[in-house]
């Protein structure tokens, strides 16, 4: 069944919801083809069908800057409310990426259903999801994981991009602002700042894949650490910061900084408040009652970064992750860590109260493992 508003018999208008706005693309429909076990035939139908599509989506993504992952989610939503949730949609939205320049898979569930489902290209491995090569190429499976399912046709562009999910660009989501939370530090109650997050933006990062790099799992929390926080919280909870620490030395400044993470969020380990490992970006660790290790470590050292414009690393001990900081006017004492030339001292967002420079009392003296952020 069509979601669509009708101006004349080829040119539909499919209206869709995308993390808070209202969007809209033109589909001509009066070419689509039904499924019907040939996807070759389907996809070159659908490559004539949806040039206007086309055209619109990629104005969209323009517009509003998305990022892969958006765009990939702009074209499920839309494939969706257009043709429901069928093995059709599922077509159409493989043909508007892979249009787009990305490495399309399509998929058949070897079960009584039939079900079609897309594969993606990435350099990144997907966590939690099937994931197969072919042809050299690595391809994570769009949607929750499943059995049984098996590559029936990669869709031609040229040799199609992979999905990339680093940090592209702020998107220039709708704004509905959260509930307003007062966070203040336990070791200087003037240290207190109200933070409101973007709830479209909790939204676009709950359902953010978690990957990693180079098969390398502590690369699934630099990868969010160089998501810096969005421009409404640097204009508000960043410039606020600033100005309070106004006048200080580097190490003053890190170190409220510090109290501020360590006393100001509620800890409480991930497997008991979502029943899974789950890692926070930074507005996410904002807006949740509660937090772990690595979302304050993501948060810490974006902090550090964005108030004082300091180099970190994150320092990975067995089952315990803290933050490094490279100080520039003062010899700062305590545990450090050096890297490429630089010494960076250890500031642990998870020991509560501690100071500059002092390690977590099970973790002194074990195997540390270092990884830098960007700016």
């Amino acid at each position: 069944m069509l979601s669509v508003s009708c101006s004349n018999a080829k040119e539909q208008t499919v209206n869709f919801t995308l993390y808070g706005s209202n969007l809209q693309a033109r589909l001509d429909v009066s070419q689509l083809q039904s499924y019907d076990g040939d996807p070759v035939f389907t996809f070159d139908k659908h490559m004539a069908a949806t040039a206007k599509t086309l055209e619109d989506c990629q104005s969209i993504r323009k517009e509003m800057n998305l990022s892969d992952w958006a765009y990939v989610k702009m074209l499920d939503k839309l494939s969706v409310a257009a043709l429901d949730s069928t093995n059709d949609a599922v077509v159409l939205m493989a043909t508007l990426l892979n249009l787009s320049g990305y490495g399309v898979q399509l998929m058949l569930v070897e079960d009584s259903t039939r079900q079609m489902r897309l594969a993606y290209r990435t350099e990144a491995t997907v966590l939690n999801n099937n994931f197969w090569v072919v042809d050299n190429e690595n391809y994570a499976l769009y949607g929750d994981s499943i059995k049984g399912a098996t590559p029936i046709k990669m869709l031609s562009n040229g040799k199609g991009k992979p999905v990339d999910f680093h940090y592209q660009g702020e998107m220039k989501l709708a704004q509905q602002l959260s509930e307003p939370r007062t966070l203040t530090s336990k070791k200087n109650l003037d240290f207190s700042f109200t933070v409101q997050v973007n709830k479209n933006l909790l939204d676009y990062y709950g359902e953010l894949p978690t990957v990693m790099y180079d098969n390398n799992f502590m690369t699934r929390w630099t990868n969010m650490a160089e998501f810096p926080l969005e421009q409404q919280l640097q204009d508000s909870l960043i410039t606020q910061m600033k100005q309070q620490l106004q006048g200080k030395s580097q190490q003053e400044q890190v170190q409220q900084l510090l109290w501020w993470v360590q006393t100001a969020f509620d800890y409480e380990y991930d497997e008991d408040v979502w029943g899974y490992d789950r890692a926070f970006y930074c507005e996410e660790t904002l807006f949740y009652p509660y937090c772990d290790t690595e979302d304050r470590s993501i948060l810490f050292s974006r902090l550090v970064r964005d108030v004082t414009g300091l180099d970190v690393v994150f320092i990975y001990y067995p089952g315990h992750t803290a933050v490094g900081v490279c100080f520039t006017d003062a010899d700062v004492k305590g545990a450090s860590v050096d890297h490429e030339g630089r010494r960076y001292v250890v500031c642990d967002p998870t020991y509560i109260r501690s100071t500059i420079g002092i390690e977590m009392p099970p973790v002194v003296g074990k195997e540390k493992t270092i990884m830098p952020l960007g700016k």
